[in-house]
Parts: C-alpha cells; sequence; structure tokens
C-alpha cells in the first residue's frame, strides 16, 4: 500500500462480487474509499443495470449505490489494495488475474486459504497478505442479504507474523467502515484453527440437507460435531499449530460437551443457523471438501487420534 497515508480514502479494487466481497464493498464505499468491484456473469450485469444492493437481513436496512464494476481489471488503472473475496477452488483462477496487474498493489485474500498461503506467497511475493471476514449471508438475486456475524472480529495477519503498517492501515480502514477488526501474529494457525471449528460444522450439516433448523433437532449429530471439533482443537493446540479464539476455547475446551451441544441447539434453530452457517456450507461445498483435507492433514501430522473427526469427515 505504498500510496494511501493511514486514514486517506484509499482505491481498492474487490475482486468477488458474492456476498463477502459485495457487503465489504459497499462498507468501504460508505466509509469515503474509492471502491470498484470486478464481477463477471450475471452478476456483472445486476451490478451495471442496478447497482449495489444490500439489505441487513437482521435490521432490514438497505443501502443501494451505483458502483464503478469492471470484468477484468483496466490496464492503465492503479489501486492501493486488491481484496480478494473468493472461494478456495476459485484461486488458482484468480492468480492470473492479479500476477497480470502490474501497479505494486497490495492483496488482500480475506477468506479461509488454510493451504494455500504458501502457494500465494510464491506467486506474488510480498504483495500478499491475509485475513478472514466477519459477515454470512445469501445473493438473492441481485440483492445481497447479509449479517455481521457479532461473535466474530474481521481478522488480519501478515505471513511474517509482524504487525506492520501495512496491516495496522487496513485495521483503520475496515474499522472506520464498521468492521470490528483484530490483528493476529500467527494467521496461518488462526485459518487453521477456524478449519477445525467450521469444518464439522459444514460437514454435520450436509448430513441433513443443509437444514440448519434439522440439525438442532438432531442431538446425536450435534454431539459428533462438538466432539469431532473438541479433537481436532486439542490436537492442533497440543503441538502449536492451531490459533484458537477466546470463545471457541472457552465453548469446545472448557466448558463440557453438552453445554456446546446446548449452545449450539440455540444458536442453529434462530435465524443465524441459516445466516451464519447453513447457506454459506450450501454454496460452497467444494471450498469445504478443501479445507477439509487440509484441515485432516494437519491433524493427522500431529500424532493425536481425532476419532469423530475422522468419521464425520468420512460420510458420503
Amino acid at each position: 500500500m505504498s500510496e494511501a497515508r493511514p486514514g486517506e480514502p484509499m482505491r481498492i479494487l474487490v475482486l468477488g462480487a458474492g456476498v463477502i466481497g459485495s457487503v465489504y464493498a459497499g462498507k468501504l464505499l460508505q466509509a469515503g474509499h474509492d471502491v470498484v468491484l470486478l464481477a463477471r456473469g450475471m452478476r456483472l450485469t445486476d451490478l451495471r443495470t442496478g447497482g449495489l444492493v444490500l439489505e441487513n437481513s437482521e435490521s432490514g436496512q438497505r443501502f443501494e449505490s451505483p458502483i464503478p464494476v469492471v470484468e477484468t481489471p483496466e490496464a492503465d488503472q492503479r489501486y492501493d489494495l486488491v481484496l480478494v473475496a473468493v472461494r478456495a477452488e476459485q484461486l488458482a483462477a484468480t492468480l492470473p488475474v492479479l500476477m497480470g496487474m502490474n501497479d505494486g498493489s497490495d492483496v488482500l485474500f480475506l477468506g479461509n486459504v488454510a493451504g494455500h498461503g504458501p502457494a500465494l506467497i510464491e506467486a506474488l511475493g510480498p504483495r500478499a497478505v491475509f485475513g478472514f471476514p466477519a459477515v454470512g449471508g445469501i445473493q438473492d438475486g441481485a440483492v445481497i442479504r447479509y449479517v455481521l456475524i457479532g461473535p466474530q472480529k474481521t481478522t488480519l495477519g501478515e505471513p511474517s507474523g509482524a504487525r506492520s503498517s501495512r496491516v495496522r492501515r487496513l485495521l483503520t480502514m475496515f474499522s472506520g467502515a464498521g468492521f470490528p477488526t483484530t490483528i493476529t501474529a500467527n494467521i496461518d494457525a488462526w485459518l487453521l484453527g477456524h478449519a477445525a471449528f467450521i469444518v464439522p460444522m459444514a460437514f454435520a450439516l450436509y448430513e441433513v440437507d443443509t437444514d440448519a433448523g434439522r440439525l438442532a433437532q438432531d442431538t446425536a449429530a450435534l454431539r459428533l460435531m462438538v466432539r469431532a471439533t473438541r479433537q481436532a482443537l486439542r490436537a492442533l493446540r497440543a503441538v502449536g499449530t492451531g490459533e484458537i479464539p477466546t470463545n471457541l476455547t472457552i465453548l469446545y475446551l472448557r466448558m463440557p460437551e453438552r453445554f456446546a451441544v446446548h449452545y449450539w441447539q440455540r444458536v442453529l434453530a434462530s435465524p443465524r443457523g441459516e445466516s451464519w452457517f447453513a447457506a454459506h456450507s450450501r454454496a460452497a461445498v467444494q471450498e469445504m471438501t478443501i479445507l477439509a483435507e487440509e484441515l485432516q492433514t494437519a491433524v493427522h501430522r500431529t500424532g493425536h487420534a481425532t476419532p469423530d473427526l475422522d468419521t464425520l469427515l468420512s460420510r458420503d
């Protein structure tokens, strides 16, 4: 981020116009930044004809605005930041676009790229920085219906673990746009710890056709999910390869199993079950499969047994 100073408006290209990319683009636009969305297909058409339309599913608040949109980055355009909000299976197709940009822009991968970090760094060098969003929701035609996930913060981290001026400027930028944001000193471990939480949740949902309400009523499935998550988190923590947020540490590693089961029964039975977990799991089967493979490889490498995780992930 060579041009923008802390607190100054930034020129940002958001690559990926789904839920996450659209919500971050919209809120950064509202905060005064110069934002361009990259989209294709019907999404490109919708954005060009009707602008960006966001609706908060909890408050009902709606935001509509024209927004510059492109199908490919224009050669003569320069950006301070490229925010990449695509699923894991789309990263390979995204890399040529990023490598073709010669403006020196930093590239923030805002999603769980566990296992892909080294390849992304090799391709982009010091331009690459990583993070994770705190947004869920669905795309309903041209409208993005979203929720801000309260227990989660937008999380940022340098590959080196340094609390650099670049990552501090990103924190200022996101915080100023209304996203509670934090910096981690080990983004690889944080993403792996997150995978240990979200992968069992997704695979438990797949057992019930991604129906959050059904999962809330299936105590046996919830127990298996909780045990699988506890085993994965304990294995990663034992060898220092997983950075586990405090709320997950308390829920899974300090409280009794029955407490975690009861907690998820309440969350999944509420509208949050769909907006926080089921909607994304339904749309991201391939991404969750990739994350599951990365998680199992990392957990098996620890040498700690995770029988319930293996059982959950082995189901068709």
